[in-house]
């Protein structure tokens, strides 16, 4: 547990090196937009994300299972407005084979495996994934992050 969490709070601090707003969106679609600039440092508590302020204060917290993507934007008052139009599905999930992305042009795409280990690196708006065992990954798509099923 303790590589994994600290695999994505390396992805997450750097991607948000240049950001001002994070969105957290949930399985129901749900879009939770905050101000980076107020938050201290991320834990895992759990099963749960807690966003903490630099005081230690719980700004926000969600289950893990919950999140289905977290997106960084360059302006915090836009950014619901931004993943909105830039949206990006990943299918299909669970995948055997082949997941696809649509809604990017040609990007370079990371599969990690949950220690925080780069697997394969791809350029497209498609990986071959047939390669790796049953488990859970996560798929690095620009400033995305989107947790996928090998089956």
């Amino acid at each position: 547990m303790q590589n994994k969490i600290t695999f994505i709070f390396a992805i997450l601090c750097s991607m948000h090196m240049m950001a001002a707003g994070l969105v957290v969106q949930t399985t129901d679609g749900a879009q939770q937009l905050h101000d980076i600039a107020l938050i201290g440092k991320w834990v895992f508590v759990g099963e749960e994300l807690q966003l903490l302020d630099k005081a230690g204060v719980v700004l926000a917290a969600e289950q893990i299972t919950n999140i289905r993507k977290i997106t960084f934007s360059a302006t915090s008052s836009t950014a619901v407005e931004n993943v909105e139009k830039n949206t990006i599905v990943v299918y299909p999930n669970p995948t055997q084979d082949i997941l696809y992305i649509k809604g990017i042009e040609s990007q370079t795409l990371r599969v990690y495996d949950l220690q925080g280990r780069v697997l394969q690196a791809e350029q497209g708006n498609q990986i071959t994934v047939s390669n790796l065992s049953s488990g859970t990954y996560l798929l690095q798509i620009g400033t995305q992050v989107v947790r996928f099923i090998k089956q």
